[in-house]
């Protein structure tokens, strides 16, 4: 079976998998991120809930939520909370902010399987880091997101999905921040 798409662009196909995530009703993403660098966050394993551009990430030690005006990291180990913008973020998962991330300043290549779509992508200003973007060719999805030092091919940090779904029923508080639920939480803006 030949899929249609395998004549577009690394842009296009970023495009559309952007245009596509945002359109979505209520999307879920079960994920790991691993690294190869010692870090005391990783691995991280957590769930993502999107609706449009609002989320939610949960993640053991770190949530986010994004309610379309501010994001609201909780750190629960240090029990503070950060309010910021999109600007100031300490995650940057969701696939708008991925997908956003990579149309703007870099060299990307595309290689097309039946099931997939792999970019690679090079920073314009830098020449040490790559990342290669796996996406679903069916539903546009991110399966997979690795970042690779171009000097030694080696694998540093791995973003897996390991399920993904969407049109889920779940409720608009879970994209809207209450102090209430903080109990002896420091806010920080």
């Amino acid at each position: 079976m030949i899929n249609p798409v395998f004549g577009q662009s690394a842009e296009e196909i970023l495009e559309i998998a952007l245009e596509r995530s945002l359109a979505l009703n209520n999307s879920y993403y079960k994920f790991v991120i691993e690294s190869e660098v010692e870090s005391p966050l990783l691995p991280m394993t957590g769930e993502l809930f999107s609706k449009g551009e609002k989320y939610f990430i949960d993640t053991k030690d770190i949530d986010q939520i994004y309610d379309g005006k501010n994001i609201f990291t909780i750190v629960h180990e240090n029990k503070e909370i950060i309010v910021g913008n999109l600007d100031i973020s300490l995650i940057t998962l969701t696939p708008n902010k991925i997908f956003n991330f990579f149309l703007e300043g870099y060299l990307l290549n595309i290689s097309s399987e039946t099931k997939r779509h792999i970019i690679e992508a090079k920073n314009i200003n830098e020449n040490n880091m790559i990342y290669i973007i796996t996406i679903n060719s069916s539903n546009y999805s991110i399966e997979k997101l690795e970042m690779k030092d171009s000097t030694s091919d080696k694998v540093i940090n791995t973003f897996l999905t390991l399920t993904y779904d969407y049109n889920l029923t779940v409720p608009l508080s879970l994209f809207k921040f209450d102090i209430n639920n903080y109990d002896n939480y420091i806010l920080i803006q």
